[in-house]
């Protein structure tokens, strides 16, 4: 199998920092999994949105759950076909705040038409992906509007209500490690959350049978737009 950004990227992936393109190089065929440990810097979450949005969604793992500075984290990646036979990367983040872990879990999906990437247990939420590569070999991913999945408030996706994402990784020659950015904004509130910092990562061997259960969503969905 060919990995999901190279699959997107083409050519373009060879102009990736040489770390970065290691990083992204496993696929379901490689029996690797990546480790990743590392400090965020800032983690926002804005107080424009009710509380109940985020308390919902950060119970389903498909947000942060609050703003803070320096805040330790993990970072798995995995990869596998789904049942329908889509290449994908399960990336399953821990937030460890000093009152608790919390997690932030994703999948993205090889599609039809391109990259998918699918937040939270259920999954909850749903953004394609456009994916770059900077002029300094980082990789960019940029959002369409986000697309609720789950059991949640169900309202229009455009104008005022799109949100989109956008995030950016590549690598620190000077402190010889990742750094990563991540942010989501609405034309209405602004900036609804970020989070940035670095990180470091090693390969580890991982069959399919390793795979944590957590890396697939409880339910199969095949819609991708």
């Amino acid at each position: 199998m060919t990995p999901v950004y190279r699959q997107v990227l083409g050519s373009d992936f060879d102009r990736l920092h040489p770390n970065v393109a290691w990083r992204y190089s496993i696929d379901s065929t490689s029996n690797v999994a990546q480790m990743g440990t590392g400090m965020l810097e800032s983690v926002y979450i804005s107080s424009a949105l009710p509380p109940p949005f985020f308390w919902y969604y950060g119970k389903r793992n498909a947000l942060p759950s609050k703003t803070s500075r320096m805040v330790p984290f993990t970072q798995g990646h995995y990869c596998y076909r789904d049942e329908i036979g889509r290449e994908c990367l399960a990336v399953l983040r821990s937030f460890d705040y000093t009152t608790g872990p919390r997690k932030l879990n994703s999948v993205l999906v090889s599609g039809r038409t391109g990259l998918v990437d699918y937040f939270g247990d259920g999954p909850e939420l749903l953004y394609p992906i456009e994916p770059s590569v900077t002029p300094a070999g980082e990789l960019l991913l940029e959002s369409g509007p986000l697309r609720w999945l789950g059991r949640g408030p169900k309202i229009g996706m455009k104008g005022p209500f799109a949100t989109q994402m956008k995030y950016i990784e590549g690598w620190d020659e000077e402190h010889d490690r990742f750094r990563c950015d991540a942010t989501v904004r609405n034309p209405m509130v602004g900036e609804i959350l970020h989070f940035r910092g670095w990180f470091t990562v090693s390969d580890v061997a991982c069959e399919l049978r390793d795979i944590p259960d957590e890396a697939w969503p409880l339910n199969l969905v095949d819609r991708e737009a």
